[in-house]
């Protein structure tokens, strides 16, 4: 009899509550609804579980951004966080938060019967779902502000504005994914079983990290792929996109030194240089006005000279050559050199004293790359990108300009008129080339010439403007002939391209995981200044290497004019971010309408 009355007297906590805290009110604010229901989520585990991962995880985030000092580097990072806080965290504190208010609490009838007889259902459910939007907000607020924290301590405030830029696009994907997945959740949970829910859930999270999975088998296959146009000329496909995505590149400005890529690649392109004639006569002196137009070039010719060479070996086939000139004979040089590069602290001065902006601007990112370049080849570019030389190698010849001068000639010599040799361009070549890069061929060497080459003929500006016009010529010749020709589509693997991109195209439509990331990458972009060529190569520009695999990225398709042309803004051809935001809102507001309309109905 007294366990009995012991068990009427004794009741659940929680009910003890809303007796005490709620009943009293006539009506309930909608605050104390929320604190009602927060307090009884505070006896999860779970949910202490998430909000101490979530604060730890975006602590090593923090850490890891401070520590990684290559900016391509901290986006392929961040957004792998990113992934795994969406995809992983979030989601399952989603789906755990869902399951305790609209689930596990129905179970126990007693308090919604009470709490349901003082306010209405559809406040009681708003009030729920406020608070579940609430929490994820906060923690999503919470890890931008630690990660941001941590980073600027770790860097002792050498704050990269990229870093917030990232992070605040971060919070913004985060909110919009939340509050999708919150939505979609409860709908799951009103219309199938708990288990059922959780195995749609677990297929929904398999699908977020597979859903670009589709368009990277795609592009995959492409890259054997080839064009040809009708001038006939073939290119791979993977060309044609780099040429026109780089377009796009240097003219948006999303590239490393983005004014002086912008000067070279528009000067190439308005004088339409191509890879084949790159080199002839008219081109070197369009190359040379361009340089000079920024008044990196010396206006008066350059004389060097150096006295007591030690000859080597000379030219057999060059009858011009006087024939008693023999290995170890001494000689003095001349060598009067055009339209030669400035020195570097020239390239300051010329700074320091220019007013027009773009072109000071020019100027500063030239001298940066030139810095950037000679520390990478260990300020040894002479020998690293020797064969650069020649295109610039303007020889004022004549016999007392440019000359060879034998020193104690002899008496037969001097009546032969047999003591001086007017030089010529492959002379120099010459003696350079086995000096720099220890090449032997028919023409001069000298065994002591590493001075002279070394020092006095080592032009270090025009190292670096020959290599920056090497970085850019195959891309800027390319976009020429690919903009001015027309496609053959029954040739090469159009096609087959066609075929592939137009599926993609379709199924596209209905990935709205992926469509969901684009809204993400396509407002974070990439770091810009890490975009740029690789040293080692020639011509090789890195325009993807900080995509994600499990992103989705906006990827656009090779559009053709009624002529079969490409057209110029055919990187704009592709399904644009607002329209899976549009279809995700429709999608969320009816299953919120459907969650609420099946709450209020619910049989307590």
């Amino acid at each position: 009899m007294v366990e009995e009355n012991y068990e009427k007297k004794k009741t659940n906590p929680l009910q003890n509550f809303i007796k005490q805290k709620l009943i009293k009110y006539r009506r309930i604010p909608f605050v104390k609804l929320m604190k009602f229901s927060f307090k009884s989520l505070l006896k999860e585990k779970l949910f202490y579980i998430l909000n101490l991962a979530t604060i730890i995880i975006s602590i090593l985030m923090g850490i890891i951004l401070a520590f990684v000092k290559s900016g391509s580097s901290q986006v392929v990072i961040f957004n792998f966080y990113i992934l795994f806080f969406v995809c992983c965290l979030m989601f399952v504190f989603i789906l755990r938060m869902i399951q305790f208010f609209f689930s596990k609490n129905f179970e126990d009838k007693t308090t919604y019967i009470v709490l349901t007889n003082q306010v209405s259902r559809t406040k009681f459910f708003i009030a729920q779902y406020l608070l579940i939007i609430l929490i994820c907000a906060v923690n999503i607020l919470m890890s931008f502000i630690v990660i941001n924290i941590f980073y600027a301590v770790f860097t002792l405030f050498h704050y990269d504005v990229f870093i917030l830029r990232m992070t605040s696009m971060y919070v913004i994907y985060c909110l919009l994914a939340t509050f999708f997945l919150i939505n979609f959740i409860s709908f799951l949970i009103f219309i199938f079983t708990l288990q059922t829910t959780t195995i749609i859930c677990t297929l929904l999270l398999a699908l977020s990290f597979i859903a670009n999975i589709p368009m990277s088998f795609v592009k995959a296959n492409e890259k054997s792929y080839y064009v040809q146009f009708t001038s006939g000329d073939i290119f791979q496909l993977n060309d044609i996109y780099d040429a026109y995505s780089l377009y796009d590149h240097v003219n948006d400005g999303n590239i490393k030194y983005p004014h002086l890529s912008k000067y070279v690649y528009n000067y190439f392109l308005s004088k339409e240089m191509v890879t084949d004639q790159f080199r002839n006569t008219t081109n070197i002196n369009y190359r040379m006005q361009m340089w000079k137009d920024l008044g990196l070039i010396n206006p008066n010719p350059v004389v060097i000279t150096e006295t007591n060479l030690d000859l080597f070996s000379k030219p057999l086939r060059d009858t011009s050559v006087p024939n008693t000139w023999a290995i170890y004979d001494k000689f003095n040089i001349q060598i009067t050199l055009k339209d030669t590069f400035i020195t570097s602290d020239q390239l300051d001065e010329l700074i320091n004293k220019t007013v027009d902006k773009n072109t000071k601007n020019i100027l500063v990112e030239f001298r940066n790359f030139t810095n950037e370049i000679n520390k990478y080849f260990n300020n040894d570019l002479q020998f690293e990108k020797y064969d650069l030389f020649y295109d610039f190698l303007f020889l004022d010849s004549g016999i007392e300009k440019s000359y060879l001068e034998k020193l104690n000639p002899s008496e037969e010599e001097i009546e032969e008129n047999k003591v001086t040799y007017a030089l010529k361009k492959q002379d120099v070549v010459s003696f350079y080339e086995y000096s720099v890069a220890g090449i032997r061929n028919d023409g001069f060497r000298f065994t002591n010439a590493n001075d002279l080459v070394r020092n006095q003929l080592n032009f270090n500006l025009m190292y670096s403007a020959r290599i920056i016009e090497e970085y850019f010529i195959k891309y800027s010749s390319n976009y020429i002939i690919m903009s001015s020709n027309a496609v053959s589509k029954t040739s090469g693997d159009w096609n087959s391209y066609t075929k592939g991109r137009s599926m993609m195209r379709g199924l596209s439509y209905f990935n709205l995981y992926s469509g969901l990331w684009m809204v993400y990458t396509k407002n974070l972009g990439f770091y810009n200044n890490d975009i740029w060529f690789s040293p080692n190569s020639f011509s090789k520009i890195y325009l993807e290497d900080q995509k994600n695999l499990f992103l989705g990225y906006p990827e656009y398709d090779i559009k053709l004019t009624s002529t079969n042309m490409i057209e110029k803004n055919t990187t704009s051809n592709y399904i644009k971010p607002w329209y899976y935001l549009v279809i995700l809102f429709g999608i969320s507001t009816f299953s919120f309408s459907i969650a609420l309309y099946k709450f209020r109905k619910f049989d307590f």
